[in-house]
């Protein structure tokens, strides 16, 4: 929805020539008050009706009647108008718990991040951190490298690849699955060359700017590829990046219900941004119940299954997000033959026990 709010301004705005100029701005002023909702903190008490949940209703019924109105003058802004409704209706029909999905970029719900011109579809949202997808298309299909100031992120990539992952004054050529934690203040990206469009979904998080603090904290670091230094996928530069496809072929072949930690918070920590947290997990018949100490963003990243979140349930398939709040029990089990094999981020916001002297220098 996140990415609906913004995404709909813009088609709004493509059309605005051919539409009265007060419909237009009644139109847009509740999607960006929508968009500004979303950057607020939940409330964890009983002020989450009223300062959440109360707004989203009333902004989205002004939304959509605004939108009605400019589709009964446009028919282009009936397209729009539809799928607008459509992405409402995935969260308001879904039961408690809306999947979204990493293959696929749904149209009227991404951003082109500001300065690099890279398309993101938002997939799951916290307070701290979200879990996205950069959808990279075009004759480079690249993430040109950049920074964060006060944002951590963990690059993710799955199966066959080609290219080179960047990291600091380094880079490393890649050709299977890989996850790379990357902190503030460090320039990174990812230097396409398998020639076709590539997914590379990645999670973002910082205390400071709140979970969508990517798309207001980037700063482009431009520099020609042989001016950084190639090194192996072992170096220690890359901080401890890993081999995502073998870790999940691993969990998969766990006969027992496994869970384990592949980025720890040591490898992003800072004060003004709290530290990712990734872990991986392989789910038996037995069922998996995840900690509940904060927000989680959960990936499918094999097999199928259902998730049950306090009282709601959802069947679950590779490639489905979700996210479970703060305090809810929230448990899995398989369906089907294949081994089921999840992905969960969180954001650690308290200091660590290693003094900062002992962690990477920026």
């Amino acid at each position: 929805m996140i990415g609906a709010f913004h995404a709909t301004q813009l088609a709004i705005d493509a059309r605005a020539s051919a539409l009265p100029a007060d419909a237009v701005l009644r139109a847009k002023a509740p999607l960006a008050d929508l968009a500004a909702v979303s950057l607020d903190p939940i409330a964890d008490d009983f002020r989450a009706l009223i300062s959440t949940f109360h707004r989203y209703d009333t902004l989205l019924r002004r939304a959509l009647d605004a939108l009605d109105a400019l589709a009964r003058q446009d028919k282009e802004m009936q397209i729009v108008r539809d799928r607008f409704l459509g992405h409402v209706e995935r969260i308001t029909q879904s039961g408690g718990i809306a999947c979204t999905r990493d293959d696929e970029v749904p149209a009227q719900s991404s951003f082109i991040v500001p300065n690099l011109g890279i398309t993101i579809v938002p997939l799951v949202y916290g307070d701290h951190h979200s879990w996205n997808m950069a959808f990279l298309a075009g004759e480079s299909a690249s993430v040109p490298r950049h920074l964060h100031q006060r944002g951590v992120e963990i690059h993710l990539g799955f199966g066959k690849l080609q290219g080179d992952t960047l990291l600091a004054h380094q880079r490393c050529e890649v050709s299977e699955g890989y996850a790379m934690a990357i902190p503030p203040r460090t320039p990174h990206g990812f230097a396409n060359t398998s020639g076709h469009d590539h997914y590379l979904p990645f999670v973002f998080g910082s205390r400071s700017m709140g979970g969508w603090g990517v798309f207001l904290d980037v700063e482009p670091q431009p520099i020609a590829l042989e001016e950084l230094e190639r090194v192996p996928r072992s170096d220690d530069c890359l901080n401890g990046l890993v081999y995502l496809d073998r870790e999940i072929d691993l969990a998969a072949r766990s006969t027992e219900t496994v869970r384990w930690t592949l980025v720890d918070p040591h490898a992003t920590f800072r004060p003004d941004s709290g530290a990712l947290v990734l872990a991986i997990a392989g789910v038996t018949g037995a069922g998996l119940t995840l900690p509940a100490d904060s927000f989680r963003a959960v990936s499918v990243v094999r097999g199928s299954g259902v998730v049950q979140v306090g009282s709601c349930q959802q069947a679950v398939s590779a490639h489905d997000h979700f996210g479970v709040p703060a305090g809810v029990a929230a448990k899995l089990w398989p369906t089907g033959h294949e081994p089921l094999v999840i992905l969960d981020a969180v954001l650690q916001t308290e200091p660590l026990s290693v003094p900062l002297a002992d962690l990477p220098v920026d």
